[in-house]
């Protein structure tokens, strides 16, 4: 019998995980410039749908930041409607957060050339790409934020230091690589470049949403918190960019992956580079 009720209220939260992921896409038509119906049938822009899954994709992973709360209580229909109320605001509050990483996203990460532009007019698909992994990779940030938060102001400013961190590193990434990762992307639309890119940024998303979630009775004063996030955020970044540089001159040793991205735009180059970030991030999760 207890099956069939927790089964009731998976339903629920399906259901309640659908209306609010159709409303995500309602107010994404709303807030962007261009008709997203229009991209994706007329003009077939394989760009538009890259930015729309990796839209959706964090807005996901929001949800799940929030229904992975704990529930201890009995599980009956007043039960259900009293954790609704809370889980809609916090779902609501992570939405807007990824409306405002999306912006930050475009003015700091890609900042050399207007990534509308480049996605409506020119169809370019690197820099969807990356725009599809900070979409994603903010959602992990803000649902890493959410599931470890003591209140929504705990959930803002853990979202502010993920994603001022997520940008540091952006930055940093682009100076390891050895070329200009914005001429490669926006100028030559190198998708190569850009899945590499785009596969440290998810690798790094995934460290920060580790860094940011506490378990109940974890981590209770603001400087333990503040440690254990740090921690990750500096542990975690330095140690990917030494794996990446590590990983570039052992898994191609007959052709470095830099050459391959840059020279060749060898996609399968991209692909590589992505993987083995995203493994390294995973591990580290495990290991830090």
């Amino acid at each position: 019998m207890e099956e069939l009720t927790w089964m009731v209220y998976a339903a629920g939260y399906v259901l309640a995980a659908m209306v609010l992921l159709w409303f995500s896409k309602k107010l994404f038509d709303v807030l962007t410039t261009y008709s997203v119906e229009r991209q994706l049938t007329e003009k077939d822009n394989p760009a538009v749908g890259l930015l729309l899954t990796g839209f959706f994709l964090g807005i996901i992973a929001v949800l799940c930041g929030v229904f992975m709360g704990d529930n201890e209580g009995e599980l009956t229909l007043d039960a259900f409607l009293g954790e609704l109320g809370p889980v809609v605001l916090y779902a609501f509050l992570g939405m807007l957060l990824l409306f405002l990483a999306g912006v930050v996203n475009d003015k700091l990460i890609l900042h050399s050339f207007d990534n509308e532009r480049e996605i409506i007019d020119s169809k370019n698909t690197a820099v969807a790409v990356i725009m599809f992994a900070t979409y994603v990779g903010s959602g992990l940030v803000i649902a890493g934020g959410i599931h470890g938060c003591t209140g929504m102001l705990s959930a803002v400013i853990g979202f502010g230091a993920g994603q001022c961190a997520l940008v540091a590193f952006a930055a940093l990434y682009q100076r390891s690589t050895g070329y200009d990762d914005q001429e490669e992307i926006g100028k030559n639309r190198n998708v190569a470049a850009g899945t590499a890119f785009g596969g440290n940024v998810l690798a790094y998303s995934i460290i920060l949403m580790k860094g940011l979630t506490m378990q109940s009775g974890e981590l209770t004063t603001v400087w333990d918190r503040s440690w254990h996030f740090g921690y990750y955020a500096i542990a975690g970044g330095l140690l990917l960019i030494v794996t990446r540089i590590i990983n570039d001159r052992v898994f191609l040793p007959s052709a470095r992956i830099r050459d391959e991205v840059v020279r060749d735009r060898n996609i399968n180059a991209g692909y590589m580079e992505a993987t083995l970030a995203i493994g390294m991030g995973v591990i580290l999760v495990v290991c830090l």
